[in-house]
């Protein structure tokens, strides 16, 4: 699921998190060094720390707020991972504020609310951390993927299911198209029978699918590696216990259009 907040492909939320987790780190050692010994210079050190943490942490909040909207799965593990992920580094941010504003200045020392709210901080900046760390490396957030025969992942909204998702000739072999119809996601894929509709959402942990690999009728989600008969929607390999939804696919004149109607159980 390629970020949506990027330059020239890469992601920009990634490349701003390492100056707030740096700098609040830092600023922390620097509060105990300078009190260790009662240098002014070294309480400065880490005021400024704290308050160019601040700057970098607003910076890279706005990054991850436009992928955590745009491209993390809704109704899924990463979903909830990455809102306990932006919950802990708002309360961190809210609190190095606080911070912030009861030194007053530089030249002021620390006090023990100080020290407390900052190792506090650094502890929960772990926590978060170790989140953010899961959703890149294992949920594969922003992470642009590619693969023989995939191409560029394409995306549609439409308005209602009575628009057409995609052109038959878009899609070859292997390539799949995502669709947002009113909140749905459906995935229109392509196989050496045709063309075929199913859910976005793996029935595992809410993976999605349309970023995963399409190989003979099969579709393999990227988190855990379950596969699913794009045909009948019947789980191939888990971890996924339950089959995915499949919706029915009318082609007319060249255009694909998908029914709101789910197919019913069939013998696979």
């Amino acid at each position: 699921m390629r970020s949506r907040a990027h330059i020239a492909g890469h992601p920009i939320h990634p490349m701003l998190v390492a100056f707030p987790i740096g700098l609040w780190v830092t600023g922390f050692i620097f509060d105990l060094l300078g009190e260790l010994k009662g240098s002014e210079a070294l309480w400065a050190a880490g005021f400024y720390c704290i308050v160019a943490g601040i700057v970098g942490a607003v910076l890279s909040a706005g990054a991850g707020i436009i992928d955590y909207l745009n491209v993390v799965p809704p109704k899924s593990s990463a979903n909830n991972r990455a809102l306990l992920h932006g919950g802990l580094n708002s309360v961190i941010l809210l609190a190095l504020v606080y911070v912030a504003f009861h030194r007053g200045s530089a030249a002021a020392e620390p006090d023990r609310i100080a020290f407390i709210i900052e190792a506090l901080a650094v502890v929960t900046l772990g926590v978060s951390g170790w989140l953010g760390g899961t959703l890149a490396y294992r949920n594969q957030i922003g992470v642009d993927r590619r693969y023989a025969g995939a191409g560029q992942i394409r995306q549609r909204t439409l308005r209602g299911w009575d628009q057409p998702v995609c052109n038959q000739s878009e899609l070859s072999n292997g390539q799949m198209m995502l669709a947002d119809v009113r909140g749905e996601r459906i995935v229109v894929g392509k196989c050496s029978e045709g063309l075929f509709a199913f859910s976005d959402h793996c029935t595992h942990k809410g993976g999605p699918l349309h970023d995963g690999a399409l190989v003979d009728c099969t579709v393999q989600c990227p988190w855990h590696g379950s596969q699913f008969d794009i045909r009948t929607g019947r789980v191939v390999a888990g971890p996924a216990e339950d089959k995915i939804d499949i919706f029915e696919v009318e082609v007319r004149k060249g255009e694909v259009f998908v029914s709101p109607n789910r197919k019913k159980d069939k013998a696979a």
